[in-house]
């Protein structure tokens, strides 16, 4: 099965990330796709709007443990040259130009929280899980920080950025993150997406472009690109990211 599914519609694209093993992790491949599946969106006339979900009840739970683990042993040429896919995916929304509606099951995590905050609507089942447990592990959630502050403000952001907390979907919809809780959120994400089909698509690209204007982001992603590259060589990161893994609590050496 295809790592990203895309649905057409009268009017509109379910896109759906379908890594399920890895409950719906952004590994390489899940990226790239996306990437792919975004510019050949972006193309599409008769496309007017984007359902952005994820298969099997979960949205993304973040980077994929085992190909950031692999990662830390290589130099800064390497995280360079990923940078593309690393960064980019991050940026699909702005990629499609289109509307993108998300619907979150289950949990939206790091990058899928970053996700989530890039979208446009968000619609949220009861359940969801939000948050940025990067620090955590040793490294601070750079590329996905300016989508963040877009979406929640800066003193939010930096609370769950620096407290790692993981938070319900109230909270998410009190400080900004989610727009509206259903039961099931992908049907009410499709509604929402087929009523903003139904608009001109002369209007529509207009308003997108007067949205996407108003929300440039400050800070300049390539710069946080590049603290993320020197982040990947502190020895603390590997520490964080076993212990992590294995549940314990980390021994910090300030390396």
């Amino acid at each position: 099965m295809s790592e990203v599914i895309v649905e057409k519609h009268n009017g509109y694209a379910v896109v759906v990330m379908s890594n399920v093993k890895k409950r719906n992790a952004l590994d390489s491949v899940l990226s790239k796709a996306l990437i792919e599946k975004a510019h050949n969106i972006s193309k599409d006339k008769n496309i007017k709007a984007v359902v952005l979900t994820g298969n099997n009840h979960i949205f993304c739970a973040g980077a994929d443990l085992d190909e950031f683990g692999a990662a830390l042993g290589k130099d800064a040429l390497y995280h360079y040259k990923n940078m593309e896919t690393d960064v980019k995916v991050f940026d699909i929304v702005r990629i499609i130009g289109k509307p993108v509606v998300a619907a979150v099951e289950g949990y939206a995590l790091g990058g899928g929280f970053g996700l989530a905050c890039s979208a446009h609507i968000v619609v949220s089942s009861p359940e969801a899980k939000f948050g940025m447990p990067e620090l955590s592990l040793g490294i601070f959630p750079y590329v996905i920080f300016p989508y963040v502050i877009d979406a929640i403000g800066k003193r939010n952001a930096v609370e769950l950025a620096l407290a790692r907390k993981i938070i319900d979907a109230t909270e998410a919809k009190r400080i900004g993150v989610v727009h509206q809780i259903y039961d099931n959120p992908i049907e009410k994400a499709k509604k929402i997406a087929a009523s903003i089909a139904s608009l001109s698509s002369t209007v529509l690209a207009l308003a997108m472009n007067a949205i996407n204007d108003l929300s440039k982001e400050k800070i300049d992603s390539k710069y946080l690109a590049l603290l993320r590259i020197v982040n990947f060589a502190a020895e603390d990161l590997k520490i964080g990211t076993e212990a992590f893994k294995k549940k314990t609590k980390p021994e910090w050496r300030g390396k």
